[in-house]
């Protein structure tokens, strides 16, 4: 005699397994990764906009540290690396650099996250704000040291705030992408 077992009470709903929902799960997760590359991208191009230089650290930055903080998944430490690379490859600065810096950046909020993912909002932009201040006195040492000679502080400066006034819009950015594309798989 076959033993009978009741229906569950509520079915429970299986997500889609195609090759469709495959892709645009992966697409979605490649997002922050697609970002960063991309604007390093354009912003290492000839635009003459004011800052240039000093905004693409200050994107980049600032998108490692809150996709490390809150979903590391997305923001893998070997994407990482790459992206680093690929900075470095466009930003015609001293070689591995940018690279040392956006693994710095990562590793720290990769190490303080659960501490860092419970905080509020100003708490948060004052950690990065710290983090940008190490990281970019490190930037300064290693140009000076590969230079062979005293680079001029004020352009790292100038990027440190940069930084700092911009990971208010990119937080913003953040929580929009999270939200509506990388975390919204009702629509897929």
């Amino acid at each position: 005699m076959k033993n009978f077992t009741p229906p569950p009470i509520r079915p429970t709903i299986h997500p889609r397994t195609g090759l469709g929902y495959r892709i645009d799960h992966g697409v979605r997760s490649a997002v922050p990764c697609l970002f960063v590359f991309f604007a390093t991208l354009v912003l290492s191009a000839p635009l003459n906009l004011p800052g240039q230089v000093e905004l693409m650290p200050a994107l980049v930055m600032g998108t490692v540290f809150l996709w490390s903080v809150f979903v590391p998944a997305a923001m893998p430490s070997l994407a990482v690396f790459v992206l680093g690379l690929w900075a470095d490859i466009l930003s015609f600065g001293p070689a591995g650099v940018m690279l040392l810096m956006m693994l710095i950046v990562h590793g720290v909020a990769l190490s303080g996250r659960y501490m860092l993912s419970r905080v509020n909002f100003f708490v948060l932009w004052l950690v990065f704000g710290v983090v940008m201040v190490g990281v970019t006195a490190l930037q300064w040492a290693l140009c000076s040291a590969l230079a062979l000679h005293i680079v001029e502080f004020l352009p790292f400066v100038f990027e440190t705030v940069l930084s700092f006034g911009s990971f208010p819009v990119l937080y913003a950015g953040f929580v929009w992408t999270y939200r509506f594309v990388v975390n919204n798989t009702d629509r897929s």
